[in-house]
C-alpha cells in the first residue's frame, strides 16, 4: 500500500490522484494512475486502467486470484467492474462518502454473489489528506 499511496502523492496537478496497484501474492502484476483529464476519458479511473491492463497481460478474464490496492475507496463503476472480474482481495485507504461504493452508497458487494476479502482504512489520514491536498489545490 505504501507504493500506492507514495505513487500518488507524485500524480499530474490536473489528475485526481487514485493510484492502483493490481498483484497476484507478492507480484505486482500492474500499476495504473486515474488518467481521466490526460486522455478527456471520464472512465479511465485507476482501478479501471489496472484491471484491463492486468487481463491484458495475464491473458485472462477473471482476476480471482490477484489483489487490488488503491489510495481511494472505489467508486460504484469501479467496484462493479472488480465485481465483474472476480477480484479475491480489494484494499484501499481512504473512504470516499461521497462517491465510494465499497462501504458507502451503492455497497457493490452486499448485493453480489462475489465477495471479494475488503479491507478499508489502511494509512486513510494519509491516503484523505494527499485527496484534500489536491482539491484545495484546485480551488486555490
Amino acid at each position: 500500500m505504501e507504493f500506492v499511496i507514495s505513487s500518488s502523492e507524485q500524480c499530474s496537478l490536473k489528475e485526481v490522484p487514485v493510484c492502483a496497484v493490481i498483484a497476484i501474492d507478492s507480484d505486482v502484476v500492474v500499476f495504473a494512475n486515474n488518467e481521466v483529464e490526460k486522455n478527456n476519458r471520464p472512465w479511465l479511473h485507476a482501478e479501471f486502467i489496472a484491471v484491463q491492463k492486468s487481463c491484458e497481460i495475464l491473458g485472462v478474464k477473471y482476476l480471482d486470484k490477484a489483489s487490488l490496492y488503491v489510495n481511494l475507496e472505489p467508486c460504484a463503476f469501479c467496484a462493479a467492474i472488480l465485481e465483474k472480474v472476480r477480484i479475491q482481495n480489494i484494499f484501499f485507504g481512504a473512504y470516499d462518502i461521497k462517491y465510494g461504493a465499497i462501504d458507502h452508497n451503492a455497497r457493490i458487494f452486499d448485493h453480489s454473489l462475489v465477495k471479494p476479502n475488503i479491507v478499508g482504512g489502511i494509512q486513510e489520514d494519509r491516503c484523505s489528506q494527499i485527496m484534500r491536498k489536491f482539491f484545495k489545490n484546485l480551488r486555490d
